[in-house]
C-alpha cells in the first residue's frame, strides 16, 4: 500500500503528516496545501481523477513522459520537470499539479523534504501554492547549477591534463564529459522553453503573484544554458588541442624514424653490396678495405646529418 505526505498550513506555520493512500479521502477534507507522492499507482490515479479532476493525459505524461513540459487546464496547471540529482547518471523527474488551493507533486521524497525544511522558515502568510511551486522550481534549477559546476571542475582538470599526457584514457574522459555536458544542456534548454511557454498562461489562470519570480527563474535558466553552452565550446577547443598535440607527437615520431632510416640508408646500401659474392669490388682485396668502406659509410651518414641540421629538420 502506497504512502503520501501532506503539508497543512496553520496560524503558526506548517504541519506535516504521513498517511496511507486509502486515508486520503478523509484527509483531503482538512484542506492540505501540499500532497506529495513518491510515485503513481492505481489508487493514487483514482484519487486524482475523482477528487481533483486531473486529466488522464496528464497522469499518462507524469508516468511515461521523459522531457519537461507544461500544460494549462481549466482548473490546474500541470508541469513536468526533469533534473539531475548530483550527477548526470541520476536523472530524475518531478510532476506537479498546481491549483489555487492545493499543489500535488509526484517524485523524489528527498526533494520534498528539502523544500519542506525551507517552508518551516517562512512566515505563515507567505506559505501559498505559488510559494511552494517557486521553491520547487528554484531547487531544481539549483540542482542543475551544481551539476554544471561539477562538470566545469572536470573540464578544468582535463584542460590541465591535456598538456601533460595524450593517451586513450584522456580521450575517453573527454568523450564522457562531452556526453554529460550535452545531456545537461539539452535538459536545461527544455526547462527554459517550458517556463517561457507557460508563463504567459499563468495570468489568465490567476497566478499573478508568482509571475515575477518565475520570470526571474526563467532568466536564470537562460544564463545557465549560456554557461553550459560555453563549457561545451571550451571542451571542443580542448579536444582540438588534444588532437593537435597527438598529431604533432605522431609527426615528431615519424620525422625521427625518417631521419634514422635516411642516415642508415647509405650504410645499408653499401653493406648490401659488399655482402654479395661479387668480385672486383673496390677495396675488397685490400688489408685496410674494411676501414675504408666503414669510413665511407660514416662520412655519408654524417653528411646527411649535417644537411638535415642545416635545413633545421633536427
Amino acid at each position: 500500500m502506497g504512502k503520501c505526505w501532506l503539508l497543512f498550513k496553520t496560524d503558526n506555520g506548517i504541519e506535516t503528516d504521513t498517511l496511507d493512500v486509502t486515508q486520503l479521502y478523509r484527509a483531503i477534507e482538512k484542506r492540505p496545501i501540499w500532497i506529495h507522492f513518491r510515485n503513481l499507482d492505481e489508487e493514487i490515479e483514482d484519487f486524482l481523477l475523482e477528487k481533483l479532476k486531473i486529466n488522464e493525459l496528464s497522469l499518462e505524461d507524469a508516468t511515461f513522459e521523459d522531457r519537461p513540459k507544461a500544460e494549462t487546464f481549466e482548473n490546474y496547471v500541470f508541469v513536468l520537470l526533469i533534473y539531475f540529482d548530483s550527477r548526470i547518471s541520476r536523472k530524475r523527474k518531478f510532476s506537479i499539479f498546481w491549483t489555487k488551493e492545493l499543489i500535488v507533486t509526484i517524485g523524489s521524497r528527498k526533494l520534498f523534504e528539502e523544500i519542506k525544511t525551507e517552508l518551516f522558515l517562512e512566515e505563515p502568510e507567505e506559505i501559498t501554492t505559488d510559494k511552494i511551486f517557486w521553491l520547487i522550481s528554484s531547487t531544481i534549477v539549483d540542482r542543475c547549477k551544481r551539476v554544471a559546476l561539477d562538470l566545469e571542475k572536470q573540464l578544468d582538470d582535463i584542460e590541465v591534463k591535456v598538456f601533460r599526457e595524450q593517451n586513450p584514457e584522456l580521450l575517453e574522459d573527454i568523450s564522457d564529459l562531452s556526453f554529460e555536458i550535452i545531456s545537461l544542456r539539452r535538459t536545461v534548454k527544455q526547462l527554459r522553453d517550458v517556463y517561457r511557454s507557460f508563463l504567459s498562461s499563468l495570468s489568465s489562470f490567476g497566478f499573478l503573484k508568482s509571475i515575477h519570480y518565475l520570470r526571474d527563474l526563467a532568466d536564470e535558466l537562460v544564463m545557465l544554458y549560456d554557461h553550459i553552452d560555453t563549457l561545451h565550446e571550451m571542451l571542443q577547443n580542448i579536444f582540438s588541442v588534444f588532437s593537435s598535440l597527438v598529431e604533432f607527437k605522431l609527426n615528431d615520431i615519424m620525422k625521427t624514424l625518417t631521419i634514422i632510416m635516411t642516415v642508415f640508408a647509405p650504410i645499408t646500401m653499401i653493406s648490401g653490396y659488399y655482402g654479395m659474392n661479387i668480385v672486383d669490388l673496390p677495396f675488397a682485396d685490400s688489408h685496410i678495405g674494411l676501414f675504408i668502406v666503414t669510413g665511407m659509410m660514416v662520412l655519408m651518414s654524417m653528411a646527411f646529418m649535417v644537411y638535415f641540421r642545416k635545413k633545421q629538420w633536427i
